[in-house]
């Protein structure tokens, strides 16, 4: 069988820059295929994407070795609009391909420029938004949409091309995990059914990594490892792990138990597999996790208050609804939700970016209703959903300290004074960007982006941190440490809120949760509790995180949550019990 996609000792460097994102690579991927490519942020999974289908490096410009073969022909010598009916790509950012005022124009944009019949148009426009969940917004504007049903309509574009091969570069980054699983059910469905070769860049591993052919394991611009899922994490888990690679919850826990003399008959990638092969091993009464449940106080202790807030956009749209809780000081909360659900909006009142009317947002007991956004971000940081919205330097360096330029009134033709030059370099260096530190903040990867904008905000040391989406488009050694500073933050005695979509890093890291659901409160409590609570997860298209699943499945008597592989665990002693 022929290869319809074919890299030989591709090299490449971006126009401006020293060193190359590829080096070298060789790489066929085959007709029908389904591959899963992962690897650590910045390792050039993005530019390898973009060799595909031509805009490396047609488009983003740089010197260029080795040949790129699609359909047995040339790349660099086809039109990208030849390229456009055969390979779609979706990118990580959809405001990056979105460029429509309408959602049904934007799906209908590409079809309409390659003078597509009208009538046929509009079928697709029809059927590819109902794919990915978006029909009845033939009429909504695509900037008043949220970040997850941008991505949407940008997928529902790239479909109605009609290409024969999908490539997906992080596109479910910003999209809750329901509407994660129906993209990959699609995806599957798209592949299975429909025959399309299908190319993922992904983080969200769990759901994901039992449904493709082929895993391709990126690292400083190479292949480094591939084979079959199987075949990759039962015998390179250690060289992913030590990359920082995602991997599957499931397979982490039987790496562990492999380890402590566990036999399976087949290494399990998914819940299903795990609880096939754990089932009769391991028995109810050796175990006995044992669960917290913290409690709640008030009064002098809180950080935040919201009481009674509601928010109708202009446009009509109501995206908050009689919204009432407390947020203690030092707690580490996650607020949870789909999304449209109101997280983002119920945040920028917090800080307000949205102003709260009086008496409705308290911060350390004071009404923020009448102070100013500067006078707010003396105590609250903020790191904004997109990384590129709050970007305003030149230089990485410069982006890092420019909150302690503002707040030190120096201008830019002035001399930093050297403890700020310390703070920055430290900065870059906690979180592996310091060798970036001349570099554009635009040009960095989508990983680094996130990194560096988090890093932005956090460095005036505020008492309270909000968070909206900070592991987006990271890989596991990134996040950890992103999440790692925010607990160290957290003991200190800082506060922090965290919008995230990443059930496993909620039951790992936060203590509590809030969770919203079309701009209602529906639950306020202990991260544990709420994984027993059906219908609140139900409500809000929550899904479980894989080690929660397991347990259900193992023990579906046993009346407490167990959400992480720690708790599952327990101890070295159990673990020997059932061996």
């Amino acid at each position: 069988m022929n290869p319809i996609i074919q890299l030989k000792d591709v090299t490449f460097t971006y126009e401006d820059e020293d060193s190359s994102v590829l080096k070298n690579l060789s790489l066929e991927i085959y007709e029908g295929e389904f591959v899963l490519i992962v690897g650590p942020s910045g390792c050039g999974k993005t530019t390898l994407c973009q060799t595909f289908n031509g805009i490396v490096p047609n488009v983003m410009e740089g010197e260029m070795a080795g040949d790129i073969q699609v359909n047995n022909k040339d790349v660099l010598h086809l039109d990208l609009k030849d390229l456009s009916t055969k390979i779609g790509l979706v990118f990580q950012d959809p405001d990056a391909q979105l460029c429509n005022i309408y959602v049904e124009d934007e799906v209908a944009f590409a079809p309409e420029n390659l003078r597509v019949d009208p009538d046929e148009i509009r079928q697709r426009i029809s059927h590819c938004l109902k794919l990915v969940g978006m029909e009845g917004f033939e009429n909504r504007k695509v900037h008043e949409l949220s970040g997850g049903q941008k991505q949407k309509v940008g997928i529902a574009s790239v479909l109605s091309m009609q290409p024969s091969t999908l490539i997906l570069d992080n596109a479910t980054a910003n999209l809750d995990p329901q509407a994660t699983k129906d993209i990959f059910m699609l995806m599957q469905v798209l592949h299975k059914e429909y025959g399309h070769t299908v190319i993922m860049v992904e983080s969200k591993i769990d759901d994901i990594m039992h449904l493709v052919d082929r895993v391709l394991v990126m690292d400083d611009g190479r292949i480094v490892e591939q084979g079959t899922p199987q075949e990759v994490l039962e015998n390179s888990m250690d060289v992913l792990s030590e990359m920082g690679v995602w991997v599957p919850e499931v397979s982490e826990l039987a790496l562990e138990l492999k380890q402590k003399g566990l036999h399976f008959n087949k290494f399990p990638i998914s819940v299903e597999e795990a609880a096939e092969e754990l089932s009769g091993k391991w028995s109810l009464n050796k175990f006995i996790p044992s669960t917290m449940k913290k409690q709640k106080k008030s009064g002098d202790t809180s950080a935040i208050s919201v009481k009674g807030l509601h928010y109708k956009y202009p446009n009509g749209t109501v995206a908050l609804k009689n919204v009432n809780f407390e947020v203690e000081k030092g707690s580490f909360v996650t607020i949870l939700g789909t999304n449209g659900s109101g997280k983002t909006t119920l945040v920028k009142h917090l800080m307000g970016i949205i102003p709260p009317p009086k008496g409705k947002v308290l911060v350390n007991n004071k009404d923020i209703a009448k102070r100013d956004l500067l006078a707010m971000s003396d105590e609250i940081a903020y790191v904004f959903q997109n990384p590129e919205h709050q970007f305003v330097a030149d230089t990485v360096f410069e982006e890092v300290i420019y909150g302690l330029r503002v707040k030190e009134n120096i201008d830019r033709d002035e001399e930093l004074p050297q403890e700020i030059v310390d703070k920055g370099i430290d900065a870059l260096k906690q979180i592996q960007l310091y060798d970036q530190k001349d570099r554009n903040p635009f040009v960095l990867s989508g990983g680094e982006k996130r990194r560096l904008s988090v890093m932005a905000s956090l460095i005036l040391g505020q008492d309270i941190v909000i968070l909206d989406e900070p592991t987006t488009g990271q890989d596991y050694k990134s996040a950890t440490h992103l999440l790692q500073l925010c607990k160290d933050l957290q003991e200190q005695g800082k506060t922090i809120i965290m919008i995230t979509h990443d059930i496993r890093l909620v039951c790992k890291w936060a203590d509590d949760a809030i969770v919203m659901h079309q701009g209602e409160l529906i639950y306020d409590g202990s991260v544990e509790s709420l994984f027993m609570e059906e219908d609140v997860l139900k409500k809000a298209s929550l899904i479980e995180p894989p080690i929660s699943k397991l347990s259900k499945s193992l023990f579906p008597s046993y009346d407490k949550a167990v959400i992480t592989i720690d708790q599952f665990l327990q101890s070295e002693e159990r673990v020997k019990q059932i061996l």
